[in-house]
């Protein structure tokens, strides 16, 4: 069920910084009822959020599971760590947030929110810290440090052995080394030979094996070390790198690998995202349903020989056509008229942008500049064609441009908005509009999804980049 549930240990890892962080929820009601609003402190009030405390106790346990990379070893570092409790928190407040506006508990306060993350990073962090000093000074003093035999490709073998002699912090020592060049059947089995000798007789406590390697002779040294006894690490190359952050599964007794290279699939982080997109939308067109219609009035009035929104075919998730709607902002023959104006683009690529354009009306360049244009994209949204934030949706004869390096950008549900929007929009050219989106798809989160929305409210009213 989770992907990175391993041992006892990880076990006991999880449930600790879970406690830390249900006491950091404790510690920032307390501050917020005693120090800042102490005048709302009442008996009820304060039964009201012991009572919801139990649901933060899950909420960060389920998302701490779903986050875990197995980081009470001594093989991480505490800055990995230190990214996934930051990670770790914003979601876990995110999934709060969302979980209060959806029961309507009016009573919580928003200051929580602050407070909640900020405190449970400080106590996780410092947990940590101290869990490292510990575990390193009972090591030293116990002269417990791992003794390893690394053996592999050589290259990879030399880098390996170089980064434990440089971090003697991590209580790791290469006892020896065994260099397997590709293609040598002869230096391999006389490796395993060397390999099963020192087994026999040197402590040793990993055996390290550094990809690439002949298959029979990693299975053979990978049967050994598990015959003695012995944990098994493997150095991988570049294909096996591809496993970060992937998920194994069993097909009918098939091992199966996702390689999660573009974070398009649908994760658990995916299904918050989606459902906070589909909430966020419905309770967005309820809103400027109003506006919306008044908007429609002054289209109609503007260019009345045109319909009210313009439907173009665009291309989402993994290239399929979907119908993405606009308000119209052109006269209605504006296609019609493009070719005499493709001498006036000012973007790089395939892209066709001109400022003034002759072809928008009156109305539509309002519409532009405040992007109020947009708006029907929360149907688009609703239906699943698109998310909130995401790559802006691209025409099918852009896409034919892209070539190979810019067709990641097809692996994620296009958006309303992303980097690129709060970036300067029009200003920015083609190659570094992709760039962007690449930089969005790698480092997703649904913290830099938050960060993107509430950085395009100040984009859109102060207009950057529109025309």
């Amino acid at each position: 069920m989770f992907k990175h549930w391993t041992n006892k240990w990880d076990e006991l890892a999880v449930l600790i910084d879970t406690g830390v962080a249900y006491l950091a929820y404790l510690i920032a009601v307390h501050v917020y009822l005693t120090w800042i609003n102490p005048r709302v402190a009442t008996v009820e009030l304060v039964t009201f959020y012991f009572s919801f405390s139990p649901v933060l106790l899950a909420l960060s346990w389920i998302i701490l599971k779903f986050n875990f990379k197995g980081y009470s070893r001594r093989w991480n570092q505490l800055p990995a760590e230190a990214r996934m409790l930051l990670l770790v928190n914003m979601e876990t407040t995110l999934a709060l947030a969302l979980l209060i506006f959806l029961v309507k508990a009016t009573w919580f306060s928003r200051l929580i929110f602050v407070l909640l993350p900020l405190i449970a990073m400080v106590f996780q962090l410092t947990v940590h810290v101290l869990t490292k000093i510990s575990v390193n000074r009972i090591r030293l003093g116990r002269r417990d440090v791992k003794r390893l035999i690394i053996m592999g490709y050589p290259q990879r073998v030399a880098i390996f052995s170089k980064t434990v002699d440089q971090v003697p912090s991590a209580g790791m020592n290469v006892v020896y080394r065994l260099e397997i060049p590709l293609g040598s059947v002869a230096i391999g089995h006389e490796a395993i030979n060397t390999l099963r000798q020192l087994l026999h007789t040197t402590v040793v406590d990993t055996v390290v094996l550094a990809l690439p390697m002949a298959d029979d002779v990693m299975m053979a040294a990978i049967q050994m070390a598990h015959q003695e006894g012995k944990e098994v690490r493997l150095v991988l190359d570049e294909v096996g790198a591809l496993a970060y952050k992937s998920v194994l599964y069993d097909f009918y007794g098939n091992s199966v690998l996702v390689v999660n290279s573009s974070r398009g699939f649908e994760s658990a982080r995916q299904v918050v995202k989606r459902t906070i997109d589909m909430v966020v939308a419905f309770l967005s067109l309820i809103i400027t349903l109003p506006l919306m219609a008044v908007i429609a009035l002054f289209i109609k009035l503007d260019s009345p020989e045109g319909p009210v929104f313009f439907v173009q075919d665009r291309v989402g998730l993994n290239g399929r056509i979907f119908p993405c709607f606009k308000f119209r902002t052109m006269v209605p023959n504006a296609e019609s008229l493009k070719k005499d104006l493709e001498h006036l683009n000012v973007m790089s690529g395939p892209v066709f942008k001109i400022p003034d354009d002759p072809r928008t009306t009156r109305v539509g360049k309002f519409l532009r500049r405040t992007s109020l244009d947009e708006l029907p994209q929360l149907i688009n949204v609703l239906l699943g064609h698109m998310s909130l934030v995401g790559p802006r949706p691209a025409l099918p004869t852009e896409v034919e441009h892209y070539g190979e390096i810019y067709r990641k950008r097809l692996s994620v549900r296009p958006g309303i908005t992303c980097l690129w929007q709060i970036s300067g929009r029009n200003d920015i050219d083609f190659d570094r509009w992709m760039q962007l989106d690449m930089e969005y798809i790698d480092s997703w989160s649904l913290f830099l999804d938050l960060k993107i929305l509430l950085k395009t409210i100040p984009a859109v009213i102060q207009q950057r980049g529109a025309h």
